[in-house]
């Protein structure tokens, strides 16, 4: 018979490799549970780039000035007085094809539907994990 000492020393032993194991598979599936979440990140950040990049109509410059603005203006001949003028400013409104548009709004659900699948694709497979894990 066994002395109680190595008794122990071997349980000790059988439960560091029970330890070591479940570590190993709690960080493989930490990990591959990462991966997925950036993917579906990036594709998420990668849909709202491309709607603001289509859909912006481009930025408002501080130079630019919008039609019936009152702008300031202060002569030459007396810094002291500001004069107050009005300056009607007439803009081309440019509007997008009917063709444009479509692009646009096949390329927006198009991207969006990507971003939806990984994301339902991450969510089902973390779903199956955690019933797994509870068995």
């Amino acid at each position: 018979m066994k002395s109680r000492k190595e008794q122990l020393e071997q349980s000790n032993a059988k439960y560091k490799e029970l330890l070591e194991d479940q570590f190993e598979s709690i960080k493989n599936n930490f990990q591959d549970t990462g991966k997925k979440a950036l993917w579906v990140g990036g594709a998420l950040l990668l849909a709202y780039g491309l709607t603001t990049l289509i859909t912006s109509g481009g930025e408002k410059n501080e130079d630019d000035i919008d039609e019936g603005e009152i702008i300031e203006i202060l002569p030459e001949h007396s810094m002291n007085k500001k004069v107050k003028l009005r300056k009607v400013v007439e803009r081309e409104h440019k509007e997008e094809s009917a063709v444009v548009r479509a692009l646009k709004h096949q390329a927006i659900v198009f991207v969006l539907g990507l971003a939806a699948k990984k994301l339902g694709d991450f969510l089902s497979e973390l779903g199956e994990k955690e019933e797994d894990s509870d068995s």
